[in-house]
Parts: C-alpha cells; structure tokens; sequence
C-alpha cells in the first residue's frame, strides 16, 4: 500500500508539472509586477509553468495517516510534455477541468472523473510555488460510489517539493526514487534498485 501511494504521489507530481507560458502579469503601485488574476477557463498547456530540470526532493504528508515519505524526482522537459497536467484532458473519463490563476500567484485547479468502480472523484488541486527552487500543492479529492468502501470520502494530500540539484548520473526524466531506493521511471515504467 505504501509504495502504491507512493506512485501515485509521483504520478500526481508528474501530472501537475506541464509546459506552457508564463502567465501575464499587472503591474502594482511602486513598480512591483504581481500574476494577473483570471476567471476560470479550459484547463491548457499555455500558462502552467515548467518545473526546472534536475532532482526535484518532494514531501508527501497523507492527512489522517501516520505517513509522510520524501521521494526523489528527476524531471526534464520530456516528463513535463509528457506527464504534463494537459495530459488529463486525454482520459475521457475526466471532464475538462477548469484552471484559475489567484492573485497572489498560484492556480487553483478542480476536475471531476467517473473512474467505474473506482467511483465518481471531484478534485482540487492548489498550487503555489516559483517550479524553480520549491512549489507546494494541496489536494483535496472526494470520491463516491466506489465499489471499495475505503476509497470514499474526502482524501486530502499535500506536496511539498524542493529543487536538489542536477539529476544523479544514471538516472533519467521520469525515475522516481521511493522511500527503500527502489526506482521506477514514470514514462517507461522500467524498475530498478530496492
């Protein structure tokens, strides 16, 4: 179970991280430019930022669990295209969800899926952070209609990551490294380690 929660905690980082163009931005009184807020639009590629390539160390925290791993996350500009946050809107299970840049500079991100006997997920994602030094995400998921009773209910998580650093040598975009040092990489899905 934990290293099941732990893919899908990287697997979720991946997914947050696409590519696109950096948001507009307003000046303030003083000079100071500050993101433009907008009003919710299709969730697209254009305007979510790009994580800076190299190893990326991210904090799991599960609340209500006694469970809060570190994994360690190479990213290059291959994962970011790859496992982008555009990619959701290939799963036709998922409803286009809708982005919404805030004031103060992060995105508020919400979707709804139908996963069969999985259940029916409504989602929001917070994200804040600069993607070149550290970003912060906070989910909140409510699930209902699941076959498993377990997977109901509302499931919060928070995502802390820091930038490490270059990749090690050896690694590619994509590995994730779990708590044990066994690793897997996100696009082939090969395993190594551990």
């Amino acid at each position: 179970m934990r290293a099941l929660t732990g893919i899908l905690a990287a697997g979720v980082l991946a997914a947050l991280a696409g590519c696109g163009e950096k948001p507009a931005t307003k000046t303030e009184a003083g000079g100071e430019a500050k993101p433009a807020a907008s009003a919710p639009s299709q969730l697209t590629a254009a305007g979510w930022p790009k994580r800076k390539p190299g190893l990326w160390t991210q904090t799991v925290e599960i609340k209500d669990r006694d469970f809060s791993p570190s994994f360690r996350f190479c990213i290059d500009a291959a994962t970011d295209a790859k496992l982008g946050l555009d990619s959701q809107g290939m799963d036709t299970r998922c409803a286009k969800g809708q982005m919404t840049r805030t004031a103060d500079g992060g995105w508020t991100v919400t979707s709804a899926c139908d996963m069969g006997p999985a259940g029916k997920t409504q989602s929001t994602v917070r994200v804040s952070g600069d993607f070149n030094s550290r970003y912060l995400m906070e989910l909140d998921n409510v699930t209902t209609g699941a076959t498993q009773a377990a997977m109901n209910g509302q499931h919060k998580m928070t995502i802390a990551a820091e930038w490490s650093g270059a990749c090690p040598a050896g690694w590619a975009g994509g590995d994730v490294e779990m708590p044990g040092g066994r690793r897997m990489n996100l696009l082939t899905k090969a395993v190594a380690g551990g």
